[in-house]
């Protein structure tokens, strides 16, 4: 009797028993642990305040524990990093600030790929800034400002925490737009850039609202123009730049990303939930106390804003030729 063949044998087993597959591993549920949200930055600052804030909120729908981990360092690339390369899970989440959208222009050094390797989750925050002045300056609007650089190019300075901040970048930008040349004066945090205005030595600075508005209220700083496409809301008195400059719009925005891996439902839920907490009564006034408006965007609304971003500052910065050593 001849002998049946053993790969053919083999087969027909395998054809007989498919329809009898175990079936595929659930998903773990989400969350089934505590949750990282992963800061960029050192603890006490707006970032950590904001996150700390969320995390709590997060912590008592999820009934899981939400722990804040600092990692500074690399213009918020190296915390950043850390949400690139973690389990795709949705345990792990960063927040990001507008260097999130910068730093892909002006790094050639990312260890990671800002569109390919991270989603949004949610827009929480947005706010103006504001090109402020030091009461000594002989220019008190943005036209002023124009005529006075112009009569005197490469004269009139502007300090920054440091280069390819939000707060440069934005200088480069009106510099492109009026035609005029202040000179960058990179500072290596906010608090020694703001000292420097506030004694005169360097005369202009653009900032976030938040942190400067107290300067301008007590006549230590004057407002030169805000930067959002209309006046604030709050405080109408101050001109928008675009009212001289059509087109000039500078938004500063916090945000929550994960790995790009994460599956896509996982991303919904969590980026619904954040946008919950952001939109609560008490949550949102807080934001306000902060000098900021809530958003709380779907996770395709705040891709959609980090992609348009990325493009407008890579315009700028190429212009400006802009790098970070």
């Amino acid at each position: 009797m001849k002998k049946p063949n053993r790969r053919r044998f083999l087969t027909a087993a395998a054809a007989a028993t498919a329809g009898f597959a175990m079936p595929a591993l659930a998903q773990e549920p989400f969350p089934s642990r505590a949750v990282r949200i992963i800061v960029p930055f050192t603890a006490g600052g707006p970032t950590d305040v904001l996150a700390r804030m969320l995390g709590q909120r997060l912590s008592d729908r999820w009934q899981q524990p939400v722990v804040v981990d600092n990692r500074a360092g690399g213009g918020s690339a190296i915390g950043t990093n850390v949400v690139a390369k973690a389990a795709p899970d949705g345990h792990t989440i960063g927040m990001v600030v507008m260097a999130h959208v910068v730093n892909p222009a002006i790094r050639n050094d990312l260890p990671y790929d800002t569109v390919g390797d991270l989603v949004g989750v949610s827009q929480i925050t947005t706010s103006a800034c504001a090109l402020v002045a030091h009461p000594s300056l002989p220019a008190d609007t943005v036209a002023e400002l124009i005529a006075l650089a112009k009569a005197h190019p490469n004269t009139l300075s502007y300090a920054t925490p440091g280069v390819g901040t939000l707060n440069h970048v934005s200088g480069a930008l009106l510099n492109q737009q009026a035609g005029i040349d202040l000179l960058h004066v990179p500072y290596g945090g906010s608090a020694a850039a703001h000292a420097d205005v506030l004694s005169g030595r360097v005369p202009l600075m653009f900032d976030v609202w938040a942190p400067v508005k107290e300067y301008v209220r007590s006549g230590r700083l004057k407002v030169l123009g805000v930067t959002l496409k209309e006046r604030l809301a709050s405080d109408p008195t101050y001109p928008a730049i675009a009212e001289t400059l059509p087109g000039f719009e500078v938004v500063s925005a916090f945000g929550m990303v994960t790995s790009s891996k994460v599956p896509r439902p996982i991303v919904d839920r969590v980026g619904a939930d954040i946008a919950a907490v952001v939109k609560e009564e008490a949550f949102a006034a807080k934001v306000r106390d902060f000098g900021m408006e809530p958003v709380g965007s779907s996770p395709q609304d705040y891709d959609r804003f980090i992609r348009t971003e990325i493009a407008r500052w890579s315009r700028v910065v190429k212009a400006a030729n802009i790098q970070v050593q």
